[in-house]
């Protein structure tokens, strides 16, 4: 029996996770997306891959849907709102896939806990020319160990996507937020891509970020390993010259930044756990201004 899901949010992870999907004969899939979109448009590192698609409103008929994986960034779920409130039904099962803490409280309005899946990925992807988005590795899911997570994972023909359930979820979230806060947040300011990193300064302020998040993030039970930051400067060096982030590319194309989500949690929960974090709080006050000024 095919299985009736809807993707949310067809930007640079939505492509990647709805490319996955479509390989498994028995998902049925339905795109939702503020802008139109024609096409499934990725790069890989083997392919060029251009899949047709039609983009559905909450005015169309939709039939019930057994899935919605949500693709979309924190502060795009309030404008959400609607069309959330449509598609899930007491049938529904939610998979939230963003930056940041606490995924489920967004939804909550909409479903019961228990049906909501909670998902980080490491899928660095980024537009390039013609509506294409380039990914520049195979997409690694993380999810908190769970029975609707081993059915979420069914939905995948797993050859070309790793997906990891963790006992201490919590934890690997704070990993992935430390990681591409810090990241993001100066390419972000820079304006510029991952070649910046190749200054000894930059790379300074790179750890002194991660040391501020790692300190807030360990206070919120976090427990993560005393070698992490040397594990992410061995990763940085790996990635090629040319790798943006996606708060960069809010930036260059004159999008609101994921602050909230990113350098914004992590100076709230500075505050309250009494950690000084001067320079997440820089970057918030910096791009909060800039976010507000788009307004």
């Amino acid at each position: 029996m095919s299985l009736k899901i809807g993707v949310f949010g067809i930007g640079a992870i939505g492509n990647a996770i709805a490319y996955e999907l479509q390989k498994n004969a028995l998902n049925e899939l339905y795109y939702f997306n503020r802008s139109s979109r024609t096409a499934i448009k990725l790069i890989t590192e083997e392919d060029k891959i251009e899949i047709p698609i039609s983009i559905h409103t909450i005015e169309d008929q939709v039939p019930i849907l057994d899935w919605l994986i949500i693709c979309i960034k924190e502060h795009q779920f309030e404008e959400a709102s609607d069309t959330l409130s449509t598609l899930i039904t007491s049938k529904t099962k939610v998979v939230v896939i963003r930056n940041g803490l606490n995924l489920k409280e967004p939804l909550l309005p909409f479903t019961d806990e228990s049906k909501i899946v909670e998902c980080s990925i490491d899928c660095p992807t980024q537009p390039v020319q013609n509506g294409f988005y380039q990914q520049l590795k195979k997409p690694v899911l993380t999810l908190q160990q769970s029975g609707i997570a081993n059915e979420f994972e069914s939905l995948f023909d797993k050859e070309n996507i790793k997906i990891n359930q963790e006992k201490d979820f919590k934890t690997e979230s704070w990993k992935k937020l430390c990681e591409s806060a810090s990241l993001g947040a100066i390419l972000c300011l820079s304006g510029e891509t991952c070649w910046v990193f190749e200054d000894k300064k930059i790379k300074e302020l790179y750890i002194n970020l991660m040391k501020e998040s790692l300190a807030v993030a360990r206070a919120d039970g976090a427990k993560i390993e005393t070698d992490f930051i040397a594990q992410m400067i061995t990763k940085l060096s790996t990635y090629p010259e040319t790798k943006g982030s996606s708060m960069l590319t809010d930036r260059l194309n004159g999008n609101s930044i994921e602050i909230g989500a990113k350098n914004g949690i992590i100076s709230r929960l500075g505050a309250m756990y009494n950690i000084a974090t001067p320079l997440n709080d820089l970057v918030t006050v910096i791009l909060s201004k800039t976010n507000n000024k788009k307004k």
